[in-house]
């Protein structure tokens, strides 16, 4: 039994080592206050964004990086916070704009938990 409890816990210390460091709706919202924000991207669907999007963020489609390299250019400089609805397509972005240096904080919950707790968005 010991030995599948260590098992598991190495396991999941594995897979949460790639990935990318999380940011709390609260600590984005206070960020969004201060004289240096964060850029926020959000990478679900131009449908979705259209729907309702957290205040300032850029619509970068997850499987449209190519498409928008130059903007993305334009913002390495930044700390990107990246969410979409509820992360599996910001995950897949995060990987694909690691590996190119950017710095990168993933929205806690997404869109989802954004939603849940009543937060505000625009259309």
């Amino acid at each position: 039994m010991r030995f599948v409890l260590l098992l598991s816990l190495l396991l999941c210390s594995f897979i949460t080592l790639g990935k990318t460091e999380q940011i709390s709706q609260q600590a984005l919202l206070i960020n969004q206050m201060s004289a240096i924000p964060h850029k926020i991207i959000d990478v679900r669907s131009p449908e979705e964004f259209a729907a309702g999007h957290v205040k300032g963020a850029i619509n970068i489609p997850f499987n449209q990086i190519d498409q928008h390299q130059d903007l993305l250019n334009t913002l390495k400089e930044n700390t990107l916070v990246v969410y979409c609805r509820s992360g599996r397509r910001a995950g897949i972005f995060e990987r694909a704009l690691s590996k190119d240096g950017f710095t990168l904080l993933h929205l806690t919950g997404d869109m989802n938990s954004w939603q849940a707790e009543n937060l505000p968005t625009v259309k």
